[in-house]
This record gives C-alpha cells, sequence and structure tokens, in this order.
C-alpha cells in the first residue's frame, strides 16, 4: 500500500497518522523512543506492509506485472492501489478523501519539526505536487510511476504499466474491494485510542 491508503488506515488519532507516516525511516527497536501512539502508528505501518505482503488478492494484482516489469510488481502494485482506493471511495462515499487529504496535510505540517530528514524531504515534494490528492488521477499516477522509475534507475517508462491495469480494470477492481474491506477490519484495532 501507499502513502494515501497507509494514512486512510490510520484513524483520527494524529499520532498513529504521524507514526504510520514516518515508519519507514524507523528502523528496528528504535520505534520504542517514540510516544506510545507514534509507536502504535510506526507498528501499524508494518502490519500494514506485512498483510499487503502476504494478501492473496494484492499478490494477484501484483503478478500481472511481473512479465513487463520483473522486480517492480509491488512497488506499481502499491502505487496503483492509492488510484483504486480513490476509485473505490469516489464510488461508494464512505469517506470524502478531498476533506482527509486536507486533514493529513493539516496533522503532518504540525508535526514537521518530528519528522525524520528522509521523510521531511520526500514530505516537501508530496505536498507540493499534491500527490494524495492527483493519485485519483490516471495522469496522476502515471506521473508517480514514472518519477520513481527515472529515480532508481529502473525505466523511464514505468508509467506504461497503467495499459496492465485498464487491461484487467474488472479484476483489479474486485481484488482491491475485498483486500481493502479486509485490512480496514485487520487495523481497526489499532486506531482505537
Amino acid at each position: 500500500m501507499n502513502y494515501l491508503a497507509h494514512l486512510v488506515l490510520s484513524g483520527k488519532n494524529e499520532e498513529v497518522l504521524f507514526g504510520n507516516f514516518i515508519a519507514d525511516a524507523v528502523k528496528g527497536k528504535s520505534y520504542l523512543t517514540w510516544s506510545k501512539n507514534i509507536q502504535k502508528g510506526i507498528l501499524l505501518h508494518r502490519f500494514i506492509d506485512h498483510y499487503t505482503d502476504t494478501n492473496p488478492h494484492y499478490l494477484a494484482g501484483k503478478r500481472r506485472f511481473y512479465e513487463k516489469f520483473p522486480k517492480m510488481g509491488g512497488v506499481i502494485n502499491d502505487i496503483l492501489y492509492d488510484y483504486l482506493l480513490w476509485q473505490y471511495e469516489l464510488k461508494h462515499k464512505n469517506i470524502q478523501l478531498d476533506k482527509e487529504i486536507i486533514r493529513f496535510y493539516r496533522i503532518l505540517d504540525g508535526l514537521e519539526n518530528k519528522m525524520p530528514e528522509r521523510i521531511l524531504y520526500m514530505y516537501q515534494y508530496m505536498k507540493k505536487d499534491d500527490w494524495l490528492t492527483n493519485y485519483q488521477y490516471k495522469n496522476g499516477i502515471k506521473k508517480a510511476l514514472n518519477g520513481i522509475g527515472k529515480r532508481i534507475k529502473y525505466s523511464d517508462n514505468l508509467e506504461n504499466c497503467f495499459d496492465i491495469l485498464e487491461s484487467s480494470i474488472f479484476n483489479f477492481e474486485k481484488e482491491f474491494e475485498m483486500f481493502y474491506n479486509e485490512i480496514k477490519e485487520h487495523t481497526s484495532s489499532f486506531c482505537v485510542n
């Protein structure tokens, strides 16, 4: 799962959300130096990553990218899941992502001084280019994928994987919906104060 999905699954506690957001920069047991709710957010992030990496619905989508984009299936699927999350919420209207994203930025802005340097650097670009909102658009996803491909010197045409999504959109949407409903249930205990 990518940034938007992690934030959505964080619930309403601001420190849990922050911990989930910074977790990739917090290694091993160093999470124990943070407050209890930030620790909970870091552990939530790790749980989401593990659950995602072992979920059969998620893995089915990831495998569709192996032939044309070996080694990148997980990265691609993570980003596409933020696009699918937008499409799901636009259809079902369970949450208003546009308003939630404003809340996410407000919370993260208030805690910028606590962000690990690598996360702060990334966050400044995320906010400037409004990645979270732009994940709802095909062009926003293509731009994100192209940027990742260039940064890791893997491919400068990674955005072409969107054709694979579109050719199997019904399967991706069905898999995402099953996955999303399951992970919401499994992460709900992290979000209780």
